[in-house]
């Protein structure tokens, strides 16, 4: 069976949230809201939260039985990440809402802001550094017909989501090159423009960069946009099998997770952008954690780790 793809999912679900928003840029206290998804929590000590970025939902991961033992698995609930590395995560339903940002660390699940209208709010990861963080705020009339998408760069000092003055359209994706903030947008004839903007002034006006951008995911590395082309990843002179799930880190490695055709399981790889060479990888994966310097895989009966150095120009694993 062939998985959606992480951007046309994302964009199914935020054609299906219904209702109405109500941006708040204020530093005032938040009431104290229940997530809408149930995040699984650990028991023990060989027990920690880990994402599954293909079927979008944290997994509680035994690490002595190298098994899953629940996860988040209540229908329309999902986990939004961001494609580079972060433990910042977005949680909703994309029938009732019920948003949050929370953070993944040390495998437990922390909730650091709570969307004030639940009923009516939706809020997606777009870019982040690790240092400033945008998301993609959505806005729907009582019938479920959207009206406008902002991105919005959060303020972790007050917890306030803050708008672009002069960004907006139908806003799907987002990348960051230094402080350029790139994003594209869905035009009504479904050709997709690419815009950039200042990611440091709420009011910048955006540039127009493309009009003929390439539809799938929009990546960067190391100051580059990737490109699409034909269904696969161009970086340089090499190319890369678009997955289901793409995540490039700061050191121009490349993970990709998706479907395994024999396993009919999860399967992940990674790949150095800079030379093209596969680095590692493993099928029948639960979930993944980011390590300094690399990723950890907990699979189904064994846990395979790939580092890699911080230029990016090698690799090694550890089962």
């Amino acid at each position: 069976m062939k998985r959606i793809r992480r951007w046309e999912m994302r964009a199914a679900v935020l054609l299906a949230v219904c209702g109405a928003l109500l941006i708040t840029t204020g530093c005032g206290a938040q009431p104290v809201y229940e997530n809408s998804v149930v995040i699984p929590k650990p028991s023990n000590d060989y027990e920690h939260v880990i994402e599954d970025p293909v079927d979008q939902r944290f997994v509680l991961y035994d690490e002595k039985n190298k098994a899953a033992v629940s996860w988040t698995n209540v229908p329309n609930e999902f986990v939004y990440n961001f494609a580079t590395p972060s433990d910042v995560y977005t949680i909703g339903n994309s029938l009732t809402n019920h948003f949050s940002i929370v953070r993944l660390a040390n495998g437990t699940v922390k909730t650091l802001y709570v969307l004030p209208d639940q009923a009516h709010e939706a809020v997606f990861p777009l870019a982040t550094n690790g240092r400033v963080t945008f998301f993609l705020l959505v806005h729907y009339r009582d019938d479920g017909t959207e009206v406008w998408r902002h991105i919005v760069r959060w303020d972790d000092d007050s917890k306030a989501l803050l708008p672009f003055e002069y960004v907006d359209g139908a806003i799907e994706q987002g990348a960051l090159v230094g402080t350029n903030l790139y994003y594209t947008v869905i035009r009504p004839d479904r050709s997709v423009w690419l815009y950039r903007v200042d990611g440091t002034r709420l009011d910048a006006r955006p540039v127009l960069m493309s009009t003929r951008w390439a539809e799938g995911p929009l990546l960067a590395c190391q100051g580059d946009l990737l490109t699409v082309r034909g269904h696969r990843l161009v970086y340089g002179s090499h190319l890369f099998p678009e997955g289901a799930v793409n995540l490039v880190t700061p050191s121009g490695i490349l993970v990709q997770f998706d479907e395994d055709e024999n396993s009919l399981t999860t399967r992940a790889d990674v790949y150095e952008l800079w030379d093209g060479r596969r680095i590692g990888g493993a099928i029948d994966v639960e979930g993944f954690q980011w390590v300094q310097n690399g990723i950890r895989l907990d699979c189904k009966g064994h846990i395979e780790t790939v580092f890699w150095s911080e230029s990016g120009k090698s690799g090694a694993i550890h089962g």
